[in-house]
């Protein structure tokens, strides 16, 4: 805006002076003047010079005197420029400064990544530390809950051994008929038997293991010949974790198990058996007319031994059932018996043969892990 006001005045100044200088010239024309002595024409001529002088200087005059900017251009050129390559310089020096600061950025940027990651490396060590700090206190509040435990199952037991003592001289004296220091049980011999169903709720397998005790103890006073009232006589005795981990056992299985209550050690008149829980799975090992075992005979003449040969067969038939899965009684190896009547059949069988016949044994009912063996003799004889 200041600009084109300038323009604006300068024309008007211009186009006046041009104006009086025009008019000048023509009168100085007209009336053939001379200055300094010059000729007319050479005065119009410097009158001309003149006014465009003049022209100029009040242009440039007006120019200074209008804009700040024009002053500056005039007269402070050299300053403008001085200040200029002062500033340039001031630049360079600034632009060095900028270039040496952003070095310094750099290295600090890098030593602030090589602190965070020392950072980071120490808070995830800080972090293992409390994870194992953590560990080592969930082990030390599982182990403070074990001494708990252990303290509570201690108090228990002395407890029960208490009662025990109670119950041991109870049964003394209830035993009838008995002289004192008698053997009544072996170690390992079986006290009762029986076989739990699998896969119910646990009350209804707390309840199946308590029919099992209580028919094992009154199998044990049965044994001694006790007579008891209605308040039971405690004949038997087994650490309450091991029932604990039998009824465990059952709860976590789907199929039947075969329990048998053994005595741990020699137990005498007058003593509590002290026994065990042995478990199985209760598998079904032979179906109802099942071959267990055959075998081919050919006897002499004279070979009477008809019963004895029989027995030896059983024995095979006994051993062959063992290894196929049926659990024999400890103290005896055997599981199962035989009567008298199906030994004397076989043999008869066998002596209307020629000598020569093949004895087999078959399955007579199913048989399961927990046995008896029942077997089905048949006698065939073979012609030579």
């Amino acid at each position: 805006m200041v600009g084109i006001r300038l323009i604006i005045i300068m024309a008007i100044v211009g186009g006046f002076i041009a104006f009086l200088a025009d008019k000048m010239g023509s009168k100085i024309g007209k009336k053939r003047m001379s200055v300094f002595g010059l000729r007319p024409k050479h005065t119009s001529i410097l009158l001309t010079v003149l006014s465009g002088t003049i022209i100029a200087v009040l242009t440039i005059s007006v120019m200074v005197a209008s804009s700040q900017s024009a002053r500056v251009a005039l007269f402070g050129m050299d300053k403008l420029q001085k200040e200029l390559k002062l500033l340039n310089e001031e630049k360079a020096v600034a632009g060095a400064e900028l270039a040496q600061a952003k070095g310094k950025v750099d290295e600090q940027n890098k030593k602030i990544s090589l602190l965070d990651a020392q950072i980071k490396e120490a808070e995830d060590a800080n972090d293992a530390m409390e994870a194992k700090l953590a560990q080592l206190n969930n082990m030390y509040a599982r182990a403070q809950s074990e001494v708990d435990s252990l303290t509570h199952s201690k108090q228990q037991l002395t407890s029960e051994v208490a009662d025990l003592e109670k119950t041991t001289e109870q049964l003394r004296k209830g035993i009838v008929h008995m002289r004192e220091g008698q053997l009544y049980y072996r170690a390992g011999e079986v006290v009762f038997a029986g076989v739990l169903r699998g896969g119910l709720k646990h009350e209804e397998n707390a309840v199946q293991m308590n029919w099992l005790l209580q028919n094992a103890n009154e199998a044990a006073l049965q044994r001694l010949g006790v007579q008891h009232d209605e308040k039971l006589l405690q004949a038997i005795w087994i650490n309450k974790s091991i029932v604990e981990n039998a009824v465990a056992e059952l709860d976590n299985s789907k199929t039947n198990k075969f329990f048998r209550i053994r005595t741990v050690a020699n137990i005498f008149v007058g003593e509590l058996a002290v026994c065990d829980i042995e478990m199985v799975d209760n598998n079904f090992v032979y179906p109802d007319g099942t071959l267990i075992c055959s075998e081919k005979y050919k006897l002499q003449e004279n070979d009477t031994g008809y019963e004895g040969l029989i027995m030896d067969f059983l024995t095979k038939v006994n051993h062959t059932a063992v290894n196929a899965g049926v659990l024999p009684d400890p103290m005896t190896g055997k599981v199962g018996s035989m009567d008298a009547a199906t030994v004397i059949e076989a043999a008869n069988a066998m002596r209307h043969t020629n000598g020569s016949f093949i004895l087999t044994a078959y399955a007579r009912g199913d048989i399961s892990t927990a046995g008896p063996v029942r077997v089905r003799l048949e006698v065939q004889p073979v012609n030579e």
